[in-house]
């Protein structure tokens, strides 16, 4: 894939100008001349210092995964919807780790979108209660800590994924894809990786019905154990196919 730079010319500059002027504040005013000259190296460079993402002045797959914009060759085909709710901050930024969930799924035409995030704001005796999620992780939950969780917060469109944030499981854990009945959700651990979040959210759109629910490969991002990687985790063609199918993931 071409990394847009300084020097860079052509349509899709003039995507990333006019994206750049909508996201990045205070608005940078770029003219989408489809140049990519100084002003827009450093609004690009602004950005990335404002999301937290590595600061080169380089629209390579993390930036433009951060964007919103698609993989040059490989444009959205598909859109899931994520909402955040936080018990807990976690050890990796929560902008590496939203870039992160982008940057897996963009690869195979699918845009991850942010639909809102919030704290639960929940007392300080409540809080201390989910601390520590007791019991069992299991495909679908419907009682004990898991399902108390998953009832907190705000309702959300009904084809969009919640995404908790907890400080830890008393399993060995750093994250589970159950949930409620028709409330599709998973469950993340202060400790989990900035590909976590992307697994379980995998999870929830491969279903349990999907054959093999992990696979030993650590360069897929369905790997069953939380591992850090220098590189952005893959998926299989089934996976793609069976994720794109599943009506989390609506298409464009």
């Amino acid at each position: 894939m071409t990394n847009l730079r300084q020097g860079s010319r052509g349509p899709e500059v003039k995507r990333l100008q006019r994206e750049l002027n909508s996201q990045l504040f205070p608005r940078p005013n770029l003219v989408d001349d489809g140049i990519f000259g100084g002003n827009t190296r450093r609004a690009v460079l602004a950005f990335q210092r404002q999301s937290g993402i590595q600061v080169d002045g380089i629209v390579g797959p993390e930036t433009r995964a951060t964007l919103g914009l698609p993989n040059v060759g490989t444009p959205f085909t598909h859109r899931v919807r994520l909402y955040f709710r936080g018990l807990s901050l976690t050890n990796v930024r929560f902008s590496t780790i939203f870039s992160s969930t982008q940057m897996v799924y963009a690869q195979y035409g699918i845009q991850i979108v942010f639909g809102s995030g919030m704290s639960l704001g929940l007392s300080e005796s409540e809080a201390k209660r989910f601390e520590q999620l007791d019991g069992s992780c299991a495909w679908k939950i419907s009682s004990g800590e898991y399902a108390q969780l998953q009832r907190l917060g705000p309702t959300v469109p009904a084809n969009a994924i919640i995404v908790y944030f907890i400080d830890r499981f008393s399993q060995a854990l750093n994250g589970c894809g159950g949930h409620l009945p028709n409330r599709p959700a998973c469950i993340v651990a202060r400790a989990g990786t900035q590909w976590c979040a992307a697994h379980e959210v995998g999870h929830v759109l491969l279903t349990s019905n999907f054959s093999p629910v992990h696979i030993n490969d650590t360069s897929n991002l369905m790997h069953p154990v939380d591992i850090a990687r220098s590189a952005t985790p893959g998926l299989t063609q089934a996976q793609v196919t069976r994720i794109k199918s599943s009506p989390l993931c609506t298409p464009i």
